[in-house]
C-alpha cells in the first residue's frame, strides 16, 4: 500500500505499528483508506497478518505525501480479543470518518449477563472517529453493532454508501444465504450521538449498576442504557461505560478530546452492543464464496463476487424479508478482479473483463439481448422487462411501453420449424421448440377447427373433426395460444413452412395432384420394399466390416506402437457442419455469449487458426465433449493430434476453463495441451496430444495385453508423478480415475481430463 498525489509523483509507504513490536509484518488482508476533510490527513483501517499467523487490526491516522515512509500520527487497535477482522467499506460524513466490517469476539452485555466470558460471535459493526481526532489512541472512536442477519453471521463481506440518499447498504453472509441490509445514516449518527452522551451521563459508580442487575429486559425497563455500551481498555477486559475524564463538572465533546490532559481519566474506545435495526432489502442463495462490490440502484442491486475460480456478477431485485429475491441478471467477468464492477452513472455500471472495461446500461435491451436471457431471470427484473415478439423486431423491451405488438412477459414464444400435412389432409404437424410454452394453444385453417390431439416441448398435434380435410389452399392458419401474461397471442405460420407428407418423403415439396391405379402402387411398393431389404443387409455386412478394420486397425497400432497417418474419414473442419461442429444458430446447442470472452483468456501462444485443423474418426467422450482423432497441419510440421469438441448440453466457460487450467502445466506425466481453436458460429476445439493406446481402464480390461508386475508399478509411479506435479502448481484434480489416465505409444502414463479440476488458495487478500 501506498499514496501518491498524481500519476507522475512519486508512490510513499505506510508504517505499520503492532501492538507487539516482537511481532513481524507478513501481510494484508483487508483494508480500507479515507482521504479525510483534514488537509493531507488519511484514516486507514486495515488487518494485518502478523508472522504469528494471526491477525491484527487497528485503525491508523496519517499526514499524506509523497515518496519516503508515512509513519502514524496516531493508532488504535483492536481489543486483544478480536478475531477474523474484515473491513469492506471507509467514507467520510460529516466531518466523520466511519469504516463498516466484522469481527469475531465476546458479545460482552450477554457475557456479564450469563456470568460467562468467551461467548463469542461474528458482529456485523459501523465504527466511526472523528476526523479532526487528535488524541494518539483515537479516544473519539466509536463502534454500534448492525442488525442484519440475525445470529447466525459468518461475516460482513461488502458494503456501498450513497451519498445522494444518505443511505448505508450492508451484504452479510449466513451459513444458508445472503442479506442486503439498507440503513439510513442520519439515524446512524444519532445512535453515535447518543452512545457518546450516555456515557457521559453515566459516572464510574453508576456503571458498577450492571453488574448487580444481570438482566437486559430490566437495564431497557429502568433506562440503563449504559450497560450496553463497554469501554475497551488496552490490555484489560472491556467494563461498563461511564463519563470519560470522570470529572463531574467538564462535558466532553467527542472531537476535543485532545484539547483535555492525557491524564484524564478514560477506559479506550466506546462500543455499544445494542444493535441498530436495519431495512432487510433482499435475502438470496450463496451463489458465490465471496461478496465483493455492491453497486446500489434504485430498483435492485448489482453484486460481483468470487465463486472458486471465477468472477461472477449478478443483479439482485429488492424483496420484502419475508421471501426471496430474484437473481435476474448474471455474467462471469475474467481474469479474478476485487473491481469487478464500478458504477457510472443511475443509468449504467462498469465491468471489468479481462483487459477490457465493458460499459452496461441498465436497461432491458442492453442487458437481455434474447428472449432466453429474459426466460433466466429477466422477466422478473424490477424495470418489468418483455420480449417484443413482432416478426423482424424482436428485442427486450419495457413493458410499458406500447410500441411493439405482440408483446409477451414470463415465457418465450416457440420456435418453429416445420408444419406437415399428413397424406389424407386430416392432420396438422407442427415441429419446433419450447411448444409447451404455449398452453392451450387453438388451431384453424381458414376457419375450420383443428382438435389438437398432442402437445409436447417439440411437437404439437392436430386432427380435423370428421368430415373436414384440410384445404391445401388455405391462406388463413391461426395459431395461438396462452403464452406468459398474453392470454390471445398469435403465432404466425409461413406458408412456406408447410410441407406434405408426400412431399417430406420424397424431398419435393410440389403437389402432382395424379392418381395412380392401385396395381401399380403394388409393384411400387414392393420394390421399394426389396430395395429396402437389400440396403439393410449391406448396411449390416458394412458394419461388420468396418468394426473388423477397427479392431485389426487397433490391434496393429498395439504391436508396432506407431500412429496411421492415413486421413480415411478425415475431412476439413468446414465440412462438418451439421456433424459433430455445432453453429450458433444450431437450437441443439445452448451457446454462451461470451465464448469470445473465454477465448481471449487462453494465453495467445496456445490459440490455434481454426482452419489448420482437420478430422476424423471419434476416439472417445470427455466430461464435456466428444474427442476426435485429428490433423494439426501447423507450418512445415504437421502433427496428429486429439480433438475435443464440447457437446450440445456442455457448457462453453466449463470447457474453456479445462483448457485454461491446462496451461498452468508441463509435465511429461500430465496430457499435453496443444491449443485451443475457436472460429465465430462454430464449436470451440480443444487440441491435445494423441495418445495411441488410449485409456489405462481399456488397456487393462483387453484380454490381449498381459502387463507385467515391473509395467503396473510403472503406471503406478507415473500417475503419482503426475499428480504431484498438478499439486506443485496449486491444482487439485479431483477425478482420478483409470479411464482418466491416457497410454502413449511407448505406454507411458499421462493424466488427463481436468474437467473438475480446481485451484487451492493458499491466501486470501482483499
Amino acid at each position: 500500500m501506498c499514496t501518491a498525489s498524481g500519476p507522475n509523483s512519486s508512490c510513499s509507504k505506510f508504517e505499520f505499528i503492532l501492538k507487539d513490536e516482537t511481532i513481524k509484518f507478513n501481510g494484508i488482508l483487508a483494508a480500507s483508506a479515507v482521504q479525510t476533510s483534514v488537509e493531507g490527513k488519511i484514516m486507514l483501517r486495515i488487518v494485518i497478518m502478523g508472522d504469528d499467523n494471526q491477525p491484527h487490526g487497528a485503525i491508523y491516522r496519517y499526514k499524506a505525501q509523497d515518496e519516503g515512509i508515512l509513519q502514524p500520527l496516531d493508532v488504535s487497535h483492536e481489543s486483544d480479543f478480536f478475531d477474523n477482522h474484515m473491513s469492506v467499506l471507509g467514507f467520510e460524513r460529516n466531518n466523520f470518518t466511519f469504516f463498516v466490517g466484522s469481527t469475531y469476539q465476546p458479545n460482552e452485555p450477554y457475557s456479564l449477563v450469563k456470568r460467562k466470558v468467551g461467548s463469542n460471535s461474528t458482529l456485523p459493526k459501523i465504527t466511526r472517529v472523528c476526523s479532526r481526532d487528535e488524541t494518539f489512541e483515537l479516544y473519539s472512536r466509536i463502534s454500534i453493532t448492525l442488525d442484519c442477519g440475525g445470529d447466525n453471521v459468518l461475516a460482513l463481506q461488502s458494503a456501498s454508501y450513497q451519498e445522494s440518499t444518505d443511505t448505508l447498504h450492508v451484504v452479510v453472509k449466513t451459513p444458508d444465504h445472503f442479506e442486503v441490509c439498507t440503513y439510513s445514516m442520519t439515524t446512524v449518527n444519532e445512535k453515535f450521538e447518543a452512545t457518546w452522551n450516555i456515557c457521559q451521563d453515566t459516572d464510574y459508580h453508576a456503571a458498577d449498576d450492571c453488574k448487580f442487575e444481570r438482566n437486559t429486559t430490566v437495564w431497557d425497563a429502568k433506562n440503563m442504557l449504559n450497560c450496553w455500551i463497554y469501554t475497551h481498555a488496552t490490555n484489560s477486559h472491556p467494563t461498563p461505560c461511564s463519563k470519560y475524564g470522570g470529572s463531574e463538572s467538564l462535558r466532553y465533546d467527542n472531537c476535543q478530546l485532545s484539547a483535555y490532559g492525557a491524564g484524564s481519566y478514560n477506559f479506550g474506545w466506546l462500543e455499544n452492543y445494542k444493535k441498530i435495526p436495519g431495512t432487510v432489502e433482499a435475502i438470496f442463495p450463496t451463489v458465490f464464496d465471496i461478496a465483493m462490490n455492491l453497486i446500489p440502484t434504485p430498483e435492485a442491486y448489482f453484486l460481483s463476487g468470487l465463486d472458486k475460480q471465477e468472477n461472477r456478477v449478478i443483479r439482485i431485485s429488492r424483496s420484502a424479508a419475508s421471501r426471496p429475491a430474484n437473481i435476474v441478471w448474471q455474467v462471469l467477468t475474467q481474469p479474478q478482479s476485487d473491481f469487478a464492477i464500478t458504477q457510472s452513472s443511475d443509468k449504467a455500471v462498469l465491468l471489468s473483463n479481462g483487459s477490457q472495461i465493458v460499459l452496461a446500461k441498465i436497461t432491458c435491451h442492453d442487458l437481455y439481448p434474447s428472449c432466453h436471457n429474459l426466460a433466466d431471470g429477466g422477466f422478473n427484473d424490477p424495470m418489468g422487462c418483455a420480449w417484443c415478439a413482432k416478426s423482424g423486431d424482436e428485442r427486450s423491451i419495457e413493458q410499458n411501453k406500447k410500441d411493439c405488438f405482440p408483446s409477451v412477459k414470463g415465457k418465450c414464444p416457440p420456435n418453429l420449424k416445420q408444419t406437415i400435412i399428413n397424406h389424407n389432409s386430416t392432420q396438422l404437424n407442427i415441429w419446433g421448440q419450447n411448444l409447451t410454452n404455449l398452453q392451450k394453444p387453438y388451431i384453424s385453417l381458414c376457419n375450420d377447427i383443428c382438435r389438437v390431439t398432442h402437445h409436447d416441448f417439440n411437437h404439437l398435434e392436430c386432427k380435423m373433426e370428421a368430415d373436414t380435410k384440410i384445404d391445401r389452399g388455405c391462406q388463413n392458419i391461426s395459431l395461438m395460444g396462452q403464452l406468459g401474461d398474453n392470454m390471445q397471442f398469435p403465432i404466425e405460420i409461413r406458408l412456406d413452412s408447410i410441407k406434405s407428407e408426400e412431399s417430406v418423403a420424397t424431398g419435393d415439396d410440389s403437389e402432382t395432384g395424379k392418381k395412380s391405379n392401385t396395381k401399380l402402387y403394388r409393384v411400387i411398393g414392393a420394390t421399394i420394399a426389396v430395395l429396402v431389404v437389400i440396403l439393410l443387409i449391406a448396411g449390416f455386412l458394412w458394419f461388420i466390416r468396418d468394426k473388423l478394420k477397427a479392431v485389426l486397425q487397433y490391434r496393429r497400432t498395439k504391436q508396432t506402437s506407431s500412429y496411421n497417418t492415413s486421413t480415411e474419414g478425415s475431412a476439413n473442419l468446414n465440412r462438418f457442419n451439421g456433424f459433430n461442429m455445432t453453429r450458433i444458430d444450431d437450437p441443439s446447442r445452448d451457446h454462451d455469449l461470451y465464448e469470445s470472452t473465454y477465448y481471449s483468456m487462453i494465453p495467445q501462444e496456445y490459440q490455434i487458426p481454426y482452419d489448420e485443423l482437420e478430422l476424423g474418426r471419434q476416439l472417445g467422450k470427455g466430461y464435456y465433449g466428444d474427442v476426435h482423432l485429428g490433423t494439426y497441419n501447423r507450418r512445415y510440421d504437421p502433427i496428429q493430434v486429439a480433438c475435443k469438441m464440447i457437446r450440445p448440453e456442455g457448457r462453453a466457460r466449463d470447457f474453456f476453463n479445462e483448457a485454461k487450467i491446462m496451461t498452468k502445466f508441463d509435465s511429461d506425466r500430465v496430457l499435453k495441451l496443444i491449443g485451443v481453436a475457436y472460429k465465430h458460429s462454430y464449436s470451440p476445439i480443444v487440441v491435445t496430444e494423441y495418445m495411441h493406446n488410449g485409456d489405462l481402464v481399456n488397456y487393462l480390461r483387453d484380454e490381449s495385453n498381459r502387463p507385467t508386475l515391473r509395467l503396473l508399478l510403472k503406471f503406478a509411479t507415473q500417475i503419482a508423478e503426475g499428480m504431484e506435479h498438478i499439486q506443485s502448481r496449486n491444482y487439485i484434480h479431483r477425478d482420478l480415475a483409470a479411464r482418466n489416465c491416457m497410454l502413449d505409444k511407448n505406454l507411458d502414463v499421462k493424466v488427463a481430463d481436468f474437467g473438475l479440476c480446481r485451484p487451492v488458495c493458499t491466501s486470501f487478500i482483499l
